[in-house]
């Protein structure tokens, strides 16, 4: 991770907005794309990332937005070491926007490494859950249950994002939202953007769907939906497989170099 700068007008009316909801709080910047920021957050706040999330995307009318990562102060003592690398690298080459001096973010690791071993490895499980559930929604022959089959692309699309994040980062999430999850995959890679379209409004009505989560399933009492919008969608996780198995080979081989 390389030391960054960012505009200054965009990240003072960022930090306002995540203090005024947070509270105390400490904010590092650690990548940006135009108006659209990638920042850690460190705060003891009973809330989730994606309604702050939301809160500044309203409150800016969308001309600033945020992918954020939000974590207690506790969460910095994990003895993962890819965790506490990503962690470090973020406190040393991120932009700080504040510090809450009465809970100064620290690691206790002060030379934190990778622990590839372990990332290739959940990257494989990863694999291999995803490749599963694909398998058994293309194979399924009950199209009356559409919805189950769209939720098996779901938890395959999760699946691939986290091992993603994982590899490129060396960072575990605390939420799963797969929309979440594929802004995150912005930081690193446009794959996620180019196999999931969202141009038109049928494209972004199947976005929905496939972001949906498999609980959504306790509430439905209809599990049929158009075929159509199933082959598209499993197309694109299949995409979405391919392309972020070339993705990871590359990442992994230049890692393996450093």
């Amino acid at each position: 991770m390389q030391p960054i700068k960012l505009p200054k007008a965009e990240t003072e009316k960022l930090q306002e907005i995540v203090v005024k909801l947070a509270g105390p709080c400490s904010i590092y910047v650690f990548g940006s794309r135009e108006a659209h920021f990638y920042i850690l957050v460190i705060c003891d706040v009973s809330v989730t990332a994606t309604h702050l999330m939301n809160e500044i995307a309203e409150r800016t009318n969308r001309t600033i937005t945020a992918t954020m990562l939000l974590h207690k102060p506790r969460h910095l003592k994990t003895k993962g070491g890819s965790q506490e690398c990503f962690f470090d690298q973020v406190f040393r080459n991120g932009q700080r926007l504040c510090l809450d001096k009465a809970n100064i973010p620290y690691i206790l690791n002060h030379n934190p490494q990778r622990d590839l071993e372990s990332d290739i490895r959940f990257w494989h499980k990863c694999v291999a859950v995803a490749q599963f559930n694909i398998q058994a929604a293309k194979e399924s022959p009950q199209a009356e249950v559409t919805l189950c089959r769209v939720a098996l692309l779901n938890i395959a699309s999760v699946q691939l994002a986290l091992g993603l994040i994982r590899v490129f980062m060396g960072y575990s999430p605390n939420e799963f939202g797969l929309n979440y999850l594929l802004q995150l995959c912005g930081h690193f890679t446009d794959l996620p953007s180019q196999v999931f379209d969202r141009e038109t409004p049928e494209a972004v009505k199947r976005y929905k769907m496939l972001c949906a989560p498999p609980s959504m399933l306790i509430h439905c009492t209809r599990l049929n939906a158009d075929e159509s919008d199933f082959e598209t969608l499993l197309d694109n996780c299949q995409q979405f497989l391919d392309g972020s198995t070339v993705l990871v080979i590359t990442e992994l081989e230049l890692l393996n170099t450093n």
